[in-house]
């Protein structure tokens, strides 16, 4: 097990740095950094307990892996590219995708338990949960729960490996417990976070469809929250803007940026169904999804559903 201290922001970033990726620090009060950083590998994947003993920003690099950061004490606000700032705690943890700078303020008495993991080891253990070939690239929502059976779940691993690492415990230590600790984290993650995620809604069932609406379709799927046009979707699907909007009139019965807003709305519902209103906000589950316009976003959402979406979350709690 490596373990850091440093009392200096250059040092803090260059030990940081060394574990996880390139990051800056600036400081957002006064006084000695008292930051410490003890990590150890599982197999292909990092771990370390982190806290700064100040309240801090880190901005890091573009991420080359996926990072997952649960906070084991204090409260902890991050954001990644468009999306709304996320307060994560005891109950809330935050998936930083891969390719995306990471935007962290840590409260002064905030530790995370941080864990970085080479998006082809979530993949080939996403295969062997599947026991079939994953051919589209993972995508993990940024908020993820603790306060859900599966969750917590997550939420036990993270509390033995903190508790491995302030015990400086042999689990951590030993090479075979080490892999078996990793899989089981990983399974913990896609069982719990990942998979149930992106499975759901479902693909409409449409084995008529041309190849590229199929494409189409499972991007909008697979990325729901990203900046989707028209003319951005054709590209990616390899077709022209007037083939796409024709391939989706005929084969799924609505243009293709309506099919993305409705895919929101009912992933969205489901969410919020599914949601407590102590620990989650309308706002924050809205622009997980790409709604990034509030009021017309509630506007199409009481025309699906019949009611605003805070009635849904205040009607539904867990």
């Amino acid at each position: 097990m490596k373990v850091v201290t440093a009392s200096a922001c250059d040092e803090a970033e260059a030990a940081v740095a060394d574990v996880y990726l390139p990051n800056r620090l600036e400081k957002l009060e006064p006084g000695a950094l008292a930051m410490r950083l003890a990590a150890v590998r599982l197999g292909t994947t990092t771990v370390g307990q982190l806290g700064y003993g100040r309240r801090m920003r880190l901005v890091t690099e573009e991420a080359g892996h996926i990072h997952v950061n649960t906070p084991v004490a204090g409260t902890v606000v991050s954001r990644v590219g468009r999306s709304a700032p996320l307060m994560t705690s005891s109950r809330q943890a935050a998936v930083f995708p891969v390719g995306e700078a990471a935007h962290i303020e840590w409260s002064q008495d905030a530790v995370q338990l941080c864990i970085m993991i080479p998006s082809s080891t979530l993949e080939r253990e996403l295969e062997e949960l599947l026991g079939h070939s994953v051919k589209r690239p993972l995508h993990l929502p940024f908020h993820m729960r603790l306060d859900t059976p599966e969750g917590r779940v997550w939420r036990s691993m993270v509390n033995v490996i903190a508790g491995e690492i302030s015990t400086r415990g042999r689990l951590l230590s030993h090479p075979s417990a080490g892999r078996q600790l990793e899989r089981t984290l990983l399974d913990a993650l896609l069982l719990g976070h990942a998979y149930n995620n992106v499975q759901k809604p479902n693909r409409p069932d449409l084995p008529a469809a041309p190849v590229a609406v199929m494409r189409a379709i499972d991007l909008l799927h697979d990325r729901p929250a990203d900046a989707w046009s028209s003319t951005v979707l054709a590209r990616e699907a390899h077709v022209s803007v007037r083939s796409l909007q024709s391939g989706f009139l005929k084969h799924v019965g609505k243009p293709p940026m309506t099919y993305l807003r409705d895919l929101r709305l009912a992933g969205i519902h489901d969410e919020l169904t599914r949601a407590s209103p102590g620990t989650t906000t309308v706002e924050t589950v809205a622009y997980s999804w790409g709604m990034v316009h509030l009021g017309r976003f509630a506007a199409a959402y009481r025309q699906a559903f019949g009611e605003l979406p805070s009635h849904t979350l205040r009607r539904h709690p867990t």
